[in-house]
C-alpha cells in the first residue's frame, strides 16, 4: 500500500489490533471494504474519494492488503466470532472496534465529524457508526449479509433473509434514534437486480430511518447482465467494469461525494501523523 501513497498504522481496541491505511488531505471518511478484502478495486475507489478532497481511512478487516479473496474470506468470516459468524440480527464485535476507530479518526482531525461508507458485507456495519456523536453521516452500499447462494445463482429461495441485516435489532434502533435526534443522514444505494442485496433489505432500512435516509436504486442497462450476472459492487468492481461515462456507477459516486460534502461540513484539519 505504501507504493500507492497510503500511510499505515495499527489501531487497537477491545483486544483486537488491525492495520489501518490512510491517504488524502481533507474531510475524514472511513471506508469499509467488501468481502473480497482490501483489494485493488476498493483502493481505486478510495483514490477517487481522495481526488474529490477527502482523507480516506481503510481498515484491513480480513485477508492481506491488495488481496482479492472472496471465497477464502467468506470461509474465515463464517467461523469468526468477531463478525458474529455472519449471522443475521446479531451484534458483531467488529462494529465496536469500528466505532472506536471512527472516534480516533475524529480526534486526529481536531474533533471534526467523520463520514462512514460500508459496502457488501460491511454495508450494514455503517449503521452502528451513526450512534456515536463523532459520525455525521453514513453511506450504506449494497448490504449483502445474509445472502442465499441459490438466489444469487438463479433467483430462487426468497424468504425472510431478504429483510435481515448482520447487525442487531438493538443497534438498528439506537442508530435510528440517534439519526432522528441529531439530524444525521444515511445514503442507501444498490442495483435493482442485485441478488446479494435484495430490494426488501433496502426497504427495511428506508422504513426504519424514514426521512433520514436518502435511497437510490440503479438499473443495469444490459439485459444479459441482469439475467445471468446481476451487478453488485456499485462503487468498486462495477465502476471499473463500466466504460460509459453516464453509467449508474458514475452517478452513484457523484452522489456519495456530494452527500459527504454536504454532511461533513467545512474542510477538516490535516490529520495528525
Amino acid at each position: 500500500m505504501a507504493e500507492q501513497g497510503f500511510g499505515e498504522r495499527s489501531f487497537a481496541h477491545g483486544g483486537a489490533t488491525r492495520a489501518v491505511f490512510d491517504k488524502g488531505p481533507g474531510l475524514p471518511v472511513l471506508v469499509l471494504h467488501e468481502l473480497p478484502g482490501l483489494a485493488q478495486a476498493c483502493v481505486d475507489f478510495a483514490d477517487r474519494l481522495v481526488a474529490a478532497g477527502f482523507h480516506v481511512y481503510l481498515p484491513l478487516l480480513v485477508g492481506r492488503p491488495l488481496q482479492d479473496a472472496a471465497l477464502c474470506n467468506l470461509r474465515r468470516l463464517c467461523i469468526s466470532a468477531e463478525f458474529a459468524r455472519l449471522k443475521a440480527g446479531e451484534h458483531a464485535p467488529v462494529t465496536d472496534w469500528l466505532r472506536a476507530l471512527a472516534g480516533d479518526i475524529s480526534r486526529r482531525h481536531g474533533g471534526h465529524k467523520v463520514g462512514g461508507i460500508g459496502m457488501c458485507m460491511t454495508g450494514a456495519f455503517v449503521i452502528p457508526l451513526v450512534i456515536d456523536p463523532w459520525v455525521a453521516a453514513g453511506v450504506v452500499s449494497q448490504p449483502s449479509i445474509p445472502f442465499s447462494i441459490p438466489y444469487r445463482a438463479a433467483g430462487l429461495g426468497a424468504g425472510p433473509w431478504m429483510r435481515q441485516l448482520n447487525i442487531s435489532d438493538e443497534q438498528l434502533q439506537e442508530a435510528v434514534d440517534a439519526a432522528r435526534s441529531q439530524d444525521k443522514a444515511l445514503l442507501v444505494q444498490h442495483f435493482a437486480d442485485d441478488r446479494l442485496c435484495p430490494r426488501e433489505r433496502i426497504e427495511r432500512i428506508a422504513a426504519a430511518f424514514g426521512a433520514q435516509a436518502e435511497v437510490h436504486t440503479y438499473e443495469e442497462p444490459s439485459r444479459l447482465r441482469r439475467l445471468f450476472d446481476p451487478p453488485h459492487a456499485l462503487l468498486t468492481e462495477e465502476y471499473d467494469r463500466a466504460g460509459d461515462a453516464d453509467h449508474a456507477t458514475r452517478v452513484a459516486l457523484q452522489r456519495v461525494v456530494a452527500f459527504l460534502q454536504q454532511h461533513l461540513g467545512a474542510p477538516a484539519q490535516q490529520a495528525d501523523p
